[in-house]
């Protein structure tokens, strides 16, 4: 799949403080902007980066990073010094420097790319735990260090899918095994539909980090292309948890490895399992690479149709309930 996950899009108040200075309006005492009025600022010769930074801006939905999928980033696949400077660059925006790490992978491969990221890169248990802090503290991010510890895990792990989009697995698997320590013990509670009515603070407590490291095993597996693994622990919340909320996006994923893996009406189930405990997300729906091949079905089209609650076309409408495949790793 490529669902982005909302992390970044908590920090858009701050994207104008953080934001390249290149990229900010000119004061308007300035007498060659007078002069230029609203036109586009003329870029020096043989300048790109600036070139560079606004397409990769073109990309950004209401300043918000998507997941990746094949061809995301044409516009910008010639540019692989341009783009390894701005990812490296802390002088440039947040967001830009993330969607610069995610092109990075389409415009070049091996030993540039590796170069590229390697130094983004820091401790995978440092950037799960962070991750996991930010997800689940209610707090706003308003400490400086606090921010600064955030906005670079999140650059780490776009640079630990990239490498992996780039054939080079190694630094997303380090952070699964780190994942999957964390959840061994408790798959038992994790995995209980009746823990939610459970009266134990304590056993409570650890339900929806748990659940969400799960669905993180799976995704961080996906990003390699490694479906086998993906799909069995995207499994493991939706055969233990059925129509629970808890399965949305591993849903969603399922749908997706499906779809790429020639199984349509499997990833249909999956992506109406989806919408019944709660996805709702039409505009990613319609984009997201790979979920190409069903686009065009009469129950694509009406899943779209329900989701924004208009009247679908005439189209069989499964139940949402998914049976595992046989040889499914469920």
């Amino acid at each position: 799949m490529r669902a982005w996950r909302p992390s970044t899009w908590r920090l858009l108040p701050l994207l104008l403080l953080l934001a390249p200075a290149g990229l900010r309006a000119q004061q308007p005492d300035s007498i060659w902007y007078q002069d230029r009025g609203a036109q586009p600022r003329p870029l020096p010769p043989g300048d790109t980066r600036t070139d560079t930074a606004l397409k990769l801006a073109a990309l950004l939905h209401d300043g918000r990073v998507t997941g990746f999928y094949d061809g995301q980033f044409a516009s910008v696949k010639d540019r692989l010094d341009d783009l390894a400077s701005i990812a490296n660059d802390p002088d440039m925006g947040h967001v830009l420097r993330l969607v610069a790490v995610m092109a990075l992978q389409e415009a070049g491969d091996g030993e540039p790319v590796r170069k590229a990221l390697e130094p983004l890169l820091i401790p995978a248990q440092s950037e799960f735990r962070i991750q996991l802090d930010a997800r689940y503290n209610p707090q706003p991010l308003d400490d400086e260090n606090e921010l600064r510890d955030f906005l670079q895990a999140e650059l780490s792990e776009h640079a630990r899918f990239s490498l992996a989009k780039d054939g080079q697995p190694g630094a997303v698997r380090a952070k699964i095994r780190v994942m999957e320590l964390v959840v061994d013990n408790d798959m038992p509670t994790l995995l209980d539909p009746n823990v939610d009515s459970d009266t134990n603070p304590a056993r409570l407590q650890k339900v929806p980090q748990g659940r969400d490291t799960i669905f993180q095993i799976g995704y961080h597996y996906q990003q390699f292309d490694d479906f086998e693994n993906a799909a069995h622990w995207f499994g493991l919340l939706c055969d233990n948890l059925p129509g629970h909320r808890d399965t949305q996006m591993a849903h969603y994923n399922l749908g997706c490895i499906d779809a790429l893996t020639g199984h349509p009406e499997e990833a249909m189930e999956h992506l109406r399992a989806a919408h019944a405990v709660g996805f709702t997300n039409v505009e990613w729906l319609q984009e997201d690479g790979d979920l190409t091949s069903l686009r065009g079905r009469p129950d694509f089209a009406a899943l779209l149709a329900l989701m924004r609650n208009q009247a679908p076309p005439d189209a069989p409408q499964a139940p949402p309930k998914v049976e595992p495949r046989p040889g499914d790793r469920r």
